[in-house]
């Protein structure tokens, strides 16, 4: 087994574990069911024939496509094996036939799709915070893609700044700046997540030449991230306006300094086609 190979493995055996509860904890928390219908609204104003879903998880957003345009083909890929399980489970209990899902890495996409041109590309919640090689990745993900093709692309953010006020509240001092320095280990204490927190800067350098970014949005700047949705549980009143100042805040400099950012980018003509 190579480097690559491990390192996959560490990702796979991370997302293993968070199997068993990845549908019940997105059935329970509001902040994540509705940052992800923004997500949706975002990918659904491209059209497409093949589309496909990097990191799918169990296959929440799957299902949600297969059902939503049935004459349409989805495919996903995650590189856990019991994902990859329950996304099929849930595909047949739905009699979803247009779905697709199969086990592996971005670097695996060409052998498991083989002669599959995408022309709609989608990654939730950080799928590509994981890959090994962000700018071999995004070149690989022009390889199957159609001319013109749309590519959604969600990521981690490395300067979420209001993480580093909550933790200095909590007199975490040592957490503070873990993710300028690209210490973030995910979201599970004591599990380490092999990965990247990326900046803009960096997501259009390894963009380029390959796809252009043609729209950003940042995510809880100021709006709780998924995994703290009980601060609205408790001031719910608080969770219109926080959205609608994050909405504000999409215009200032301040736009990439939340929890997640999308990108929509397009692909660009190959150097052949040009």
């Amino acid at each position: 087994m190579n480097k690559t190979e491990q390192y996959y493995q560490k990702v796979a055996s991370h997302f293993d574990e968070d199997a068993r509860l990845f549908e019940k904890r997105y059935e329970e928390n509001a902040v994540l069911q509705k940052i992800r219908r923004d997500f949706r609204i975002h990918t659904e104003k491209f059209g497409f024939s093949n589309a496909l879903e990097i990191g799918c998880g169990p296959g929440i957003d799957l299902v949600h496509f297969c059902k939503s345009y049935p004459e349409k083909n989805i495919y996903g890929i995650d590189v856990s094996e019991k994902m990859v399980s329950i996304a099929k489970n849930n595909l047949e209990e739905e009699e979803l036939n247009n779905g697709v899902v199969k086990q592996g890495s971005v670097e695996d996409i060409p052998a498991l799709f083989p002669g599959v041109k995408f022309d709609l590309i989608f990654v939730y919640f950080g799928g590509l915070n994981t890959v090994v090689d962000l700018k071999a990745a995004i070149k690989t993900l022009r390889e199957v893609v159609s001319d013109n093709a749309t590519f959604v692309f969600t990521s981690v953010n490395r300067y979420y700044v209001m993480d580093v006020f909550i933790k200095m509240l909590k007199f975490k001092f040592s957490e503070m700046f873990a993710r300028f320095q690209n210490r973030w280990k995910g979201y599970s204490p004591g599990r380490d997540l092999p990965s990247n927190v990326y900046s803009y800067k960096t997501i259009k350098r390894a963009a380029e030449p390959e796809f252009k970014i043609i729209h950003k949005r940042g995510y809880s700047i100021l709006y709780p991230p998924w995994y703290a949705s009980g601060y609205l549980r408790k001031l719910p009143f608080l969770e219109k306006p926080l959205w609608k100042l994050d909405e504000v805040l999409q215009k200032s400099p301040f736009w990439n300094n939340g929890e997640y950012s999308l990108y929509i980018l397009k692909a660009q003509p190959k150097a052949s086609e040009q």
